[in-house]
This record gives C-alpha cells, sequence and structure tokens, in this order.
C-alpha cells in the first residue's frame, strides 16, 4: 500500500518517525543518505560553447565557407579585393554570432527560479523540541509544523490539522483551495489524496503537522522541476526556414560556381583563372547581409512586441508564434482574473442584487432593478453574516486567506452597514464533509450563530427565512424548490454558490436563511475578443484546466470559446494515443481535470500531428507543457518565475488579448522576412551577371568587390531593415496560420526577386555603365581603360543603376499584394529613413574623396544620371502591375 493509504500509526512505522520527530543524529544521518531537499542544479553550463555553437549554425557556415573562399580568390589572384570581402563577410558572422549569444545567455534559468520558491526556514519537531530549520536540512521523517501563510517545504503525511486548506494550483491548476484531512485516502494518485501536503505550495488557512517522506527531486514539485528540465525544444520554423534558405543559397551558389567553370574551361580561359572565376562567383552568390538583417527583424519585432505587453525572449519565438496554429491555454489566471469576486446576492423572495467591481481591490457598489423599502435592511443582515464567518484579510493592497473568503470580504465592503457590535465566542469549522462553517457570536441581547457553507447543507438546517419587513416566513416545500431553483441557476453560470444563514443560540438548528451568493472567477473582459479574433485567424483554441468539466465548460460558453467535446483527465488516461490524435486534427476539445504530465501529452500529441503548439500559462504545473511547445507563453503578472524561465514569452499585463497582437506582429515579421528576401535577392543578380559578362565579354569589369560589399552591407542592409519594421497589412489576420509546409524562399520570392525585379535591374545597371562609356568615346573590346578614373565612373553609374533601382524595389515591395498608393507613406518611418541614408550614400560616393577612395567611385557629371532614371521607374510599373494581376486572378 502507498504511504497516503496507511493510518498515521503506519506511516509513522514505515518512515522510521514517530510523533516527536526525528532525533539530531538520525536527521544527519538521512540528510546523508537522501540529500539536501532541493533540486539537483544541472551541470553549469559551459558558456564559451555556447557562443561557438552560434558559428555553427547553417547560415553562418555557409558565411564561413563564403569567406574562406574568398581568401582563397585573394591568394591566387591578388588585388581584386576579395579580402576585403572576407573579411566583411566574417564581421557579419561575429556580430550575428554575438548578438544571438546574448539572447541564450539569459534564458533556460529555470532550475535557479524553482529555489527561489522554496522557503528558507521552516519548523520542526526534532526528539519532541521545536526548532525553526533550513528547509534544505529537512529529511524525511521530520515532523514538520504548519500555519496560515506557510510555504510547505517537502511532501508529507498529515498526523494534525485544524481547519486546514492549502494553495494547490501552482501544482494542478484549481483555484479553490484544498482542503486537507487526517485520515487513509484510498485513492491512488497522491496529488488526489486528501491527506498529504506538498512542496511548493502554500497553506492558506488552518493549522497543522505532518510527517515528510519525500524532499527535493523526489516531492511532486521536484518531480514536474526534472520534467521542464528534461523536456526538449523542438527546432522552430525559424531555425527550419533559415536552414532551408543556407541549403537553396548553397546550392545555387555552387551549381553556378561549377557551370561557369566549365564554361570558363570551355573557352580556354585555363584552369586557373577559371577556378578563380568560379569560386568569386559562388562567393557573390552568398548575400553576405542577409543573416543579420533577419536577425535585426527579429530583434525589432520584439521591441514592437514588448511595447504591447509581449516580451519575447527567444528571437527565434517571434515568427514561430505567427505559424501558431494552436493555443492551449490555462483557465485559472490566464482565461480569468485569479480572483474571486462576488458577483450577486439573492434575497429570500426571489430578489437579485448586483455587485460592481470586480477582484480584491476595485471597490463597487450594489444595486437591484426593483428595490423594496427594506431591501437595504435584509441585504445589511446578509453581509453581517458573511463577515461574522470570515478569517480572509486585505491590508495595503495584499489579500491574505482563503479566495472564497477574500471575495464575500470585498462584497461586504461594498453594501454600507452599522457598525459591528459581536464578540466572536467560538467556532464550528468548515469540513469536506459538513460542507460549511459557523461561528458563534455575543450580541448586546442574545447569543447569534451564523453560518455559511453549501446552499443544500444550509437549507436542510433552516426553518425560515427572513422575509420583507424583517419577518421570519416558514420555508415550505415551494419556497425551499424556489432557493434550489435560484442556485441551480448560478451554478449552470459557472458561479459558486453560498448559502448564508443565522440562528440564536449555538446550535446548527432551526436558522433563518438570509440569502445567497454567486461567486466566480471573472474572466478577463478582453479575452471574448481576443478568442473571436484566434478563429477569424484560423487559429483553434483548447482549454486545458485543473478545474471541474462543468466550470469549465460554464466559463466556456460566457467567452464563447468552441467547444465540441470534454474530455477529463481520468479519461486521457485510459485514451488511447492514436484516438487522442485523431481527435486533436479536428476537435475543439475541453481538457479538465488535468496534470501538468498530460499537458505535456497534449503539445506532444498535437506537434505530431503537424500542428505549431502554442501553450499559455501560470502555474509551476504548466512549465514542462510551455517547454514542450513550439512557443511557451507564461502570465507575467501571476506567472511563477519557474513557468517564466521556461517560456519564450512572457505576457507583461497578462492580458489575453496581448497574445491577438503578439500573433499579429509574428505574422507581420514572417511576411517582412519574406519581403527583404526578395529585396536582398534581387540585388543579387545586378552584383553577379556583370562579373559574367566582363568574363565572356571584351568590356571592363562593370562593378569590383569592394562595391558589391557596398551594397550589401550598406544600401542594401538598412533599407531591407526598414522592410522587417513594416507594419501588420490590413488582412494579416484574415489568413490561415503559416503552414509548415510554406517556405520563405518559395517560387514567389525567386520569380519576384531573380527573374522580375533582378533582371530589371542588371538592365539598368548595363545600360548605366555602357551607356556612360559609349557616351564617351570608349569603342567595344577596348580594355586598357580598366583602372583609370573613366573607368571609375563607368562603374559608379553601374553600382549607381543598381542603388537606385533597390530604392524603389523597397516601396513597391511595403505588400506583396496591396497597391503603393494604399499604403500610407509615413506609417514606416524607418523605410523613410533608410531611403534618405541611400540618397546620402550615393552623395557621399559621387563627392566625398575618401568614399571614391575606398569603394573605387569616381564623380559623374550630373548631365548623365539620365541614364539611371528609366529603369527604376520601370521596375515599380512592372511589380505594381503584378500585383494587380495577381489581386485579379484570386
Amino acid at each position: 500500500m502507498k504511504l497516503h493509504q496507511l493510518t498515521m500509526a503506519e506511516a509513522l512505522q514505515r518512515l522510521d518517525s514517530s510523533p516527536e520527530g526525528l532525533s539530531e543524529t538520525r536527521a544527519q544521518k538521512r540528510l546523508e543518505e537522501f540529500g539536501p531537499n532541493r533540486i539537483a542544479a544541472r551541470p553549469a553550463k559551459n558558456w564559451l560553447k555556447a557562443y561557438l555553437a552560434q558559428y555553427l549554425q547553417f547560415f553562418a557556415l555557409l558565411l564561413e565557407v563564403a569567406s574562406g573562399l574568398a581568401f582563397i580568390a585573394d591568394y591566387y589572384d591578388p588585388g581584386q579585393g576579395n579580402n576585403v570581402l572576407a573579411w566583411a563577410i566574417l564581421g557579419a558572422v561575429v556580430v550575428n554570432a554575438s548578438f544571438s549569444f546574448w539572447q541564450e545567455f539569459k534564458a533556460d534559468k529555470a532550475m535557479e527560479a524553482l529555489m527561489k520558491l522554496m522557503p528558507a526556514y521552516n519548523r520542526v519537531l526534532r526528539s519532541g523540541r521545536e526548532q525553526k530549520i533550513e528547509a534544505a536540512k529537512i529529511v524525511p521523517g521530520d515532523i514538520v509544523l504548519l500555519e496560515e501563510g506557510d510555504r510547505i517545504p517537502a511532501d508529507a503525511i498529515l498526523l494534525e490539522a485544524h481547519a486546514l486548506s492549502i494553495n494547490l494550483s501552482t501544482l494542478n491548476g484549481e483555484s479553490n483551495p484544498a482542503e486537507r484531512r487526517l485520515g487513509p485516502d484510498p485513492t491512488e494518485r497522491e496529488l488526489e489524496a486528501h491527506n498529504i501536503v506538498f512542496a511548493g505550495t502554500t497553506v492558506v488557512s488552518g493549522i497543522g503537522k505532518a510527517v515528510v517522506f519525500a524532499t527535493g527531486a523526489a516531492t511532486e514539485f521536484g518531480k514536474i522541476a526534472t520534467l521542464t528540465r528534461d523536456v526538449q525544444k523542438s527546432v522552430s520554423p525559424m531555425q527550419k526556414e533559415i536552414m532551408g534558405i543556407t541549403r537553396i543559397l548553397t546550392v545555387i551558389a555552387f551549381a553556378m560556381g561549377i557551370v561557369f567553370l566549365v564554361l570558363g574551361l570551355l573557352s580556354g580561359k585555363g584552369w586557373l583563372t577559371a577556378a578563380i572565376f568560379a569560386l568569386s562567383l559562388i562567393v557573390a552568390n552568398v548575400p553576405e547581409g542577409l543573416l543579420p538583417t533577419i536577425t535585426l527583424a527579429l530583434s525589432m519585432a520584439s521591441q514592437r512586441m514588448a511595447k504591447r505587453n509581449a516580451l519575447v525572449k527567444n528571437l527565434d519565438a517571434v515568427e514561430t508564434l505567427g505559424s501558431a496554429t494552436v493555443i492551449c491555454t490555462d483557465k485559472t489566471g490566464t482565461l480569468t482574473r485569479n480572483e474571486m469576486t462576488v458577483k450577486h446576492f439573492w434575497l429570500p423572495g426571489g430578489e437579485t442584487i448586483d455587485l460592481s467591481g470586480e477582484g480584491y481591490f476595485e471597490g463597487g457598489s450594489w444595486q437591484t432593478e426593483s428595490p423594496q423599502a427594506d431591501t437595504e435592511a435584509r441585504l445589511q443582515a446578509l453581509v453581517i453574516a458573511a463577515e461574522m464567518n470570515l478569517h480572509a484579510h486585505i491590508a495595503e493592497q495584499v489579500a491574505l486567506g482563503d479566495p472564497t473568503e477574500l471575495a464575500l470580504l470585498t462584497a461586504v465592503g461594498k453594501v454600507p452597514h452599522p457598525a459591528l457590535n459581536y464578540l466572536r465566542t467560538g467556532e464550528i469549522p468548515f469540513s469536506s464533509e459538513r460542507k460549511m462553517m459557523s461561528t458563534l457570536c455575543q450580541g448586546e441581547t442574545q447569543n447569534w450563530l451564523f453560518a455559511k457553507g453549501a446552499p443544500e447543507v444550509i437549507l436542510a438546517l433552516c426553518t425560515t427565512q427572513l422575509g420583507r419587513g424583517g419577518e421570519h416566513i416558514a420555508l415550505g416545500p415551494a419556497e425551499r424548490e424556489r432557493v434550489v431553483q435560484a442556485a441551480e441557476v448560478f451554478e449552470s453560470k459557472a458561479f459558486r454558490v453560498l448559502a448564508l444563514a443565522r440562528g440564536n443560540g449555538s446550535e446548527e438548528k432551526d436558522l433563518t436563511l438570509l440569502g445567497l451568493a454567486a461567486i466566480m472567477d471573472l474572466p478577463r473582459p478582453e479575452v471574448a475578443d481576443a478568442i473571436q479574433s484566434c478563429y477569424q485567424a484560423g487559429i483553434r483554441i483548447l482549454m486545458i484546466t485543473g478545474d471541474h468539466p462543468r466550470t469549465a465548460q460554464a466559463l466556456a460558453q460566457k467567452i464563447g470559446l468552441k467547444v465540441d467535446s470534454v474530455i477529463t483527465g481520468r479519461e486521457l488516461r485510459t485514451l488511447p494515443e492514436q484516438d487522442l490524435a485523431q481527435k486533436l486534427k479536428t476537435e475543439h476539445i475541453l481538457f479538465a481535470r488535468m496534470e501538468s504530465s498530460q499537458k505535456l501529452l497534449i503539445a506532444s500529441v498535437l506537434q505530431r500531428n503537424g500542428e505549431i503548439v502554442a501553450m499559455t500559462g501560470d502555474g509551476v504545473n504548466d512549465a514542462p507543457a510551455l517547454r514542450k511547445a513550439d512557443i511557451g507563453i507564461a502570465m507575467g503578472i501571476a506567472g511563477t518565475d519557474v513557468t517564466k524561465e521556461a517560456a519564450d514569452m512572457i505576457l507583461l499585463d497578462d492580458n489575453f488579448r496581448s497574445i491577438v497582437a503578439a500573433i499579429e506582429e509574428g505574422r507581420t515579421v514572417y511576411f517582412n522576412i519574406k519581403k527583404f528576401c526578395t529585396y536582398h535577392l534581387t540585388s543579387n543578380v545586378p552584383e553577379i551577371l556583370p562579373y559574367i559578362f566582363s568574363f565572356f565579354f571584351k568590356i571592363p569589369l562593370p562593378l569590383s568587390v569592394i562595391q558589391i560589399l557596398s551594397i550589401d552591407l550598406a544600401s542594401d542592409l538598412i533599407p531591407g531593415i526598414a522592410l522587417g519594421s513594416e507594419p501588420p497589412e490590413a488582412n494579416i489576420m484574415k489568413r490561415p496560420p503559416v503552414s509548415r509546409s510554406e517556405k520563405i524562399l518559395d517560387w514567389e520570392v525567386f520569380k519576384r526577386g531573380y527573374f522580375m525585379n533582378g533582371l530589371i535591374e542588371i538592365s539598368a545597371s548595363m545600360f548605366a555603365f555602357l551607356g556612360f562609356l559609349f557616351l564617351h568615346g570608349w569603342v567595344y573590346g577596348d580594355l586598357s581603360i580598366s583602372n583609370s578614373h573613366f573607368h571609375r565612373q563607368a562603374m559608379t553609374m553601374t553600382l549607381l543603376g543598381a542603388v537606385t533601382c533597390q530604392m524603389l524595389n523597397a516601396l513597391t515591395l511595403r505588400s506583396y499584394e496591396f497597391p503603393i498608393w494604399t499604403i500610407r507613406f509615413f506609417s514606416n518611418p524607418y523605410l523613410i529613413g533608410a531611403l534618405v541614408f541611400d540618397l546620402v550614400w550615393i552623395w557621399l560616393l559621387l563627392n566625398l574623396p575618401l568614399m571614391q577612395l575606398i569603394f573605387n567611385t569616381a564623380a559623374v557629371p550630373w548631365q548623365d544620371l539620365w541614364l539611371l532614371l528609366p529603369f527604376p521607374i520601370l521596375l515599380l510599373f512592372t511589380h505594381e502591375s503584378y500585383k494587380l494581376w495577381k489581386r485579379r486572378k484570386i
């Protein structure tokens, strides 16, 4: 038999302990045997190794290979600028690796956060003497003493309990305090046993004494901690995309290198010349500015999300959230406020009192649709009975006590009533068997008993009800049925209902019913709209809660959450995994009475179904599932440190609506990355083809290596980052989620980048280059001008042809679908600034001697700049026409 199924004497015997506790000698021996009462920390992370790992990412490896090839090309053909290109590429890799590393450095500290939840000291009995010891030194067999407000240091079997309730929400997600009672419990699962208190939970009310049977990692708390630590994150969609981008660009680069190596040999260029040419082409095909642009775009998106109260810890999570297809959400504290509130009082005779205000600190007042002359007097009698039955208290914005009592205490403050003149003389405490509590009070002229509890229990003890005018009306069958019906109406709407009564004397009999209180952990006001926005965006929402199915269903109905079926934790334990997978493919399932390990199972099955899973939560019990999900979302206010560390994103305001804002930003950044990938690939064409033309035709080199670098890391980088900051498009939340099969580098990106806008840009560059040469008397085949001032002027025209086209390319790529004139020009100030930067860059290249020296440019007569005008306009017209054709086609 398990410990909780034994009697107290048998449990003490099995643990080799006694009611007086362990001796110091035995406690020391057990400390050596079982170790300290703490969660074992993982081995210290090798941060140097973690930093170096950034250089082994797929795209980083591609850039490193490109840099190596540039060094090789420079070795065999020095003076062409390949060495500068090699160092610049390495610089881009170092900047990106360093930027990504610091994000990782502050992540994954869940074990340290767990230690924060463990208490520093607790009271124990050792050799019959009470003493306060460090929680880490508590061992199995120790007797711990518990009182209201204590954080429990270990899992223990109760030996004494007086009105003892504990808050289990961090372990099972349930919002109501869990009553603890003595004696064997036949249940199989320890978490369901009523005679166990658990590490990491707190005492809400009462006092108790318990014998420890599990410490450290052996506790339920420790098991969740270990589960959180050991769960491996799957590769994010963005990481997969970067791998895919790397593979595609690698294949293109090396395929082009091989093709032109062969062509070079066939044209009689010789092995060395053809090989250097092929290596240079491979390097030129690698967009070295793309990786830092992606990283910076994700970073800027995370900053925008922070302004919308969504703090992103992992940059990849920005894009992942935009791909989410399912949100698995906790109930308590996520969809609800996690503050019980009395919304209604019901008075005998059928009068309903509505209370304004929500939570413990908001305040409020009462009102009724048809007040009677004595409504206030009868309501005051009800709240006096409630006030005399409370142990909870609120002071300086701190609420202490049972949540239900805190709700009643807050409601009492909303009903003005005379100062109480009662002296508490005794109490008959609450128990799960009695389902009620009573307080004995001495008044000025007589003794009173005030009671609160389950309606059916209180009603059975009542013989009268407080009627109008203060009259005590007999409770006949019809009156009792009206009370029951009123309670059932409230319960059907997810309210917890308490009845309140009073009587003369000190016995719980012949009571007078004063009324009912309808209490609820209210849904957050913004949740309903947020849920509808998610449905509109093609995202399913599954509620996973530790609460009762009826409570969860009533809340779902109230907030508009779709529910096709309900599965409880017990049912899930016997449900074959393939059946669960089939249900999760299409159904909107409400999961109730769930354990943390089951949340982890649900996340895993959804991922195997091909879903991209976002998991929200605030308790320790949520941490493993948050870590397993594609993106874990923790509550910033109510969430535990463990949950925040396990999550990828933290909602700073605990507002479910912030998830929708974050999804919008995530989708936006995905499509923005698509836009600036198109933008970067477009400029690859005028960078590569001029080099090929000069190799096979008798023309001077149209563009030097250092000029190619100036396009990639200067005139392209800033507008590319600005495109990554483009605000959400009008229909961004009306599109379905980005599927796993959809790629950033798809045919549409290549078609627009390489074959549409790219071909126009190469035409612009070569038209400007050759046009300038021919206008100034150059004859085809004359290579003697190479490296002359005249040649540098012509190369400057090639460079300007590409840059000016890219400026209008950035404007037309602000949207893949909508025409440029429908987008507010100043809605992206970063892009305006980037275009201004490009204009300044052009002026510097044309007029500043130092820039001319570095980038091999020269001043160009202004009257020749007309050569640059036709093609940017053609590019804008062509792409806008293509977008119009695509819209009409759809």
